[in-house]
């Protein structure tokens, strides 16, 4: 019976293989290799036999690589998937909360305002009318903006002070944690819980008082007979629930609420979260002009420090740095900026256009020219991607009737009682027509948590390094029964194939050096 030595052609007693030759160092590889395929090429009993098994080989092998350069490519497509999370947390910060009157100005304040700049645009002997100073509104907030007069911007606006009847966040007393900000649509706007002011409040931060809801409680009066006149504004209030560190923009997310009425405002967090480059381009560098507009919108710098990028903000400035490239001007609304980039990232001082010239029918035409334009976008808008990090805020909005009996007598008798500290804005006949203003003009608002839990949006990589490894590796695997260990008995082979070349080469230098000699030996004795 034969031996399996007589099958495939070996001997026990093998030559090393630097004493063989370069075909039989290969057909020992071929016969004892885990590589499926090669050894039945080693076995071979007919020409035939050996073509057939070569030809499948090659088969298999082109299909592996077909699927393994497959898995490299689809690894470096980068895909990504979408993990979502209930989380339950009991320390949540309780959202920034900011506040702008639905009228930004007050009439009695910005009347002397507009009658200055009435006389410096015209002369002082000039005559005009209630109607003439109403339509000098906007540009003169952009006329006082372009001349840094903060102070004057500040005070023909609402203070909090002139609103604000009570604020208490779960029995605290917040009536002093605001942060001021201004922009020339919503005027003056108050944040509370912003995050460079200080401690950030959360839901389990309670003070000593029995309160009946959780949450921000605040309770307005609403001086609607100061109102400036204008078709723009409303009356009322508008209220944004934000992140403690994005600065809000109330002109997209703001929740209009009116005098006269209770309203409550329940929320749920969610947080999406980005991968960065490569999986996507997200980013959370604050740009130059970027930071230029925050320092521009907090009166208190500070506040500004700690502002988070937004895509919103950075996609209003690049249409900002548009304009001013076509007209060497920016439109005055809806933020106050006093830099922008050019088209080569550098920061330059910029104007607001002026309504009283071409300029701001060129600003407009600017816009309209880039909002309709792909191509201009991409040019000048390039830089503006997703953020890496968004946290935003679901809300239920309800309301009712109010005030009611109870709240009407609680603060008729803190009003009209002279040594109270109530410092709102209020009509001088209030005495007498107490119900009637009071009425007309009460705002209540509640603002609570309505879930615990945080619904996270994670996004991660479909694919990691670890399972294209491992895809790779089925691949090799079931085509060709490649192993780790069939590459090393690969490396011997080529090993062994390049110290037997290297050997004979210097047996053949060495024979071709040394003389050959024949010595003669004497046998006889």
């Amino acid at each position: 019976m034969q031996s399996m030595d007589d099958i495939v052609g070996t001997t026990t007693n093998s030559k090393h293989f630097i004493e063989q030759r370069r075909q039989s160092i290969v057909i020992d590889y071929l016969i004892a290799t885990s590589t499926h395929g090669l050894r039945s090429v080693g076995r071979a009993y007919s020409q035939f036999n050996r073509i057939f098994w070569i030809c499948a080989f090659t088969v298999t092998l082109g299909v592996m690589f077909y699927f393994v350069i497959s898995s490299v490519l689809q690894y470096y497509t980068y895909p990504t998937q979408t993990k979502v999370e209930i989380r339950l947390d009991r320390h949540m910060p309780f959202p920034a909360v900011t506040v702008c009157s639905g009228n930004p100005y007050r009439y009695d304040q910005i009347n002397k305002s507009l009658v200055s700049y009435f006389y410096r645009l015209t002369s002082p002997n000039s005559t005009f009318n209630q109607t003439t100073l109403n339509s000098l509104n906007i540009p003169l907030i952009v006329d006082l903006f372009s001349r840094n007069q903060t102070d004057e911007l500040l005070s023909i606006g609402f203070q909090l002070s002139d609103i604000l009847l009570k604020c208490s966040y779960n029995g605290i007393d917040c009536s002093n944690v605001f942060t001021i900000s201004i922009s020339p649509i919503m005027g003056n706007c108050f944040t509370f819980n912003w995050k460079a002011s200080g401690s950030v409040f959360t839901i389990s931060d309670f003070g000593d008082s029995l309160i009946v809801q959780e949450g921000l409680s605040l309770m307005f009066y609403v001086p609607q007979e100061l109102f400036f006149p204008s078709i723009w504004w409303d009356n009322g209030l508008i209220i944004t629930l934000h992140a403690n560190d994005e600065l809000p923009v109330p002109t997209e997310s703001g929740i209009y609420v009116r005098p006269g009425a209770s309203h409550q405002i329940t929320y749920q967090k969610s947080e999406t979260t980005f991968l960065s480059a490569p999986y996507t381009n997200c980013t959370t560098t604050v740009a130059d002009d970027l930071r230029a507009l925050y320092e521009s919108t907090f009166v208190d710098l500070n506040a500004s420090i700690d502002v988070v990028y937004s895509e919103s903000l950075c996609l209003e400035l690049c249409q900002q740095s548009y304009i001013y490239s076509q007209c060497a001007c920016i439109l005055p609304v809806p933020f106050f900026t006093r830099k922008v980039l050019t088209q080569d990232d550098t920061l330059v001082s910029s104007i607001g256009c002026n309504s009283f010239t071409s300029q701001l029918a060129c600003a407009i035409l600017a816009k309209q020219k880039l909002l309709s334009d792909d191509h201009l976008q991409a040019q000048w808008c390039s830089r503006c991607v997703s953020q890496c990090e968004h946290i935003d805020f679901q809300t239920v909005i309800s309301s009712q009737g109010a005030p009611s009996e109870g709240d009407r007598e609680y603060w008729r008798e803190l009003i009209l009682n002279s040594s109270s500290n109530i410092s709102v804005l209020l009509p001088s006949d209030i005495g007498q027509r107490f119900d009637y203003y009071f009425d007309r003009n009460y705002l209540k608002l509640q603002i609570s948590c309505g879930s615990k839990y945080t619904i996270e949006y994670n996004q991660e990589a479909k694919l990691t390094f670890n399972d294209t490894f491992s895809a790779i590796g089925g691949q090799t695997g079931l085509w060709i029964g490649l192993s780790v260990l069939s590459v090393i008995e690969l490396c011997e082979l080529i090993y062994r194939l390049l110290y037997h070349s290297i050997v004979v080469r210097k047996n053949k230098i060495k024979s071709s050096v040394t003389p050959m000699t024949n010595t003669m030996i004497d046998t006889s004795h």
